[in-house]
């Protein structure tokens, strides 16, 4: 099986594009509540996430609803982490930690790049 390069709306989205010097994204592309004053870590995370979308994830209906099994007990999942050349990105562990009296979901996904 050869392997398959990456474009660039797979990675960051349909309204994606780069020129010699530039790269641009578009924040509504990526899993972000898109606004003037996003932080650094915050557009970061979200190109993270959106590449990890491009490798594994649920499937979902055209209204974006995750499809669950013909029992309703697991989700349909894909993973195609392994069809690429040089990048794989895989979830590693997901869990809820306390932040100032709020619960938020640690996702931790693991990048590798082959040169």
């Amino acid at each position: 099986m050869s392997l398959l390069p990456l474009t660039l709306a797979q990675l960051f989205g349909d309204g994606s594009s780069q020129d010699s010097q530039y790269l641009i994204l578009q924040k509504a592309d990526l899993p972000l509540t898109a606004n003037l004053n996003n932080s650094a870590e915050q557009v970061l995370a979200a190109i993270c996430l959106k590449a990890l979308e491009s490798m594994q994830g649920s499937i979902t209906d055209e209204a974006s609803d995750i499809i669950s099994d013909e029992n309703g007990s697991a989700l349909i999942e894909y993973d195609e982490s392994d069809l690429y050349e040089l990048l794989r990105i895989f979830r590693w562990k997901s869990y809820y930690v306390s932040r100032d009296s709020a619960y938020y979901e640690r996702k931790q996904i693991i990048i590798q790049y082959f040169s």
